[in-house]
């Protein structure tokens, strides 16, 4: 394995380590997320997060030969992973600190589109390169997600409760 791809795991693996601790030290009240230096340090973490990600799949080092219609049918999810995840920080204007239950535009019917996004971009961008080596790296990277999501969904029960529970009642993911 090149040493460039090597790298870029262990950049894609730092971000979501760091990420979780944020959530993790978030949900114990040690951090206060609406700090501007907090938030700035998270989003560029993000950002290290899905360039490492999105550099890391065309260099996998055991590209699997896909058929078109399978490599194209992730570069669809890719994309749909796109729409969902941009659409969902338009619609909220943002990504933290958020003070009201949304529940309109992609919400209606999706509690968390831009996780759901992520996601996809995961599956979608790894299939389409044949990254089978990356796509084993991804999954940590899905648990990783499915896991802020579970403690997204904590934080909202305790915040809206019968009003949040309808609407879980009503949505996917």
């Amino acid at each position: 394995m090149e040493s460039s791809f090597v790298l870029l795991i262990v950049a894609f693996l730092a971000c979501l380590f760091v990420r979780t601790g944020y959530e993790l030290l978030k949900e114990a009240g040690k951090v206060n997320p609406e700090s501007r230096l907090i938030f700035a340090i998270i989003l560029t973490v993000m950002c290290a997060l899905w360039a490492s990600w999105f550099t890391l799949c065309p260099l996998d080092p055991s590209p699997v030969n896909m058929p078109d219609a399978v490599r194209w049918g992730g570069f669809v999810l890719f994309g749909l992973g796109m729409v969902l995840a941009v659409g969902a920080l338009v619609h909220l204007r943002g990504v933290e600190n958020i003070n009201h239950l949304v529940t309109t535009g992609l919400f209606t019917n999706i509690r968390h589109p831009m996780y759901a996004g992520f996601v996809l971009w995961i599956l979608g961008w790894s299939i389409y390169h044949g990254a089978m080596v990356s796509l084993a790296v991804g999954l940590i990277g899905i648990a990783n997600i499915l896991y802020w999501r579970r403690l997204e969904e904590v934080r909202l029960l305790a915040r809206y409760g019968d009003t949040y529970r309808l609407y879980r009642l009503t949505t996917w993911f």
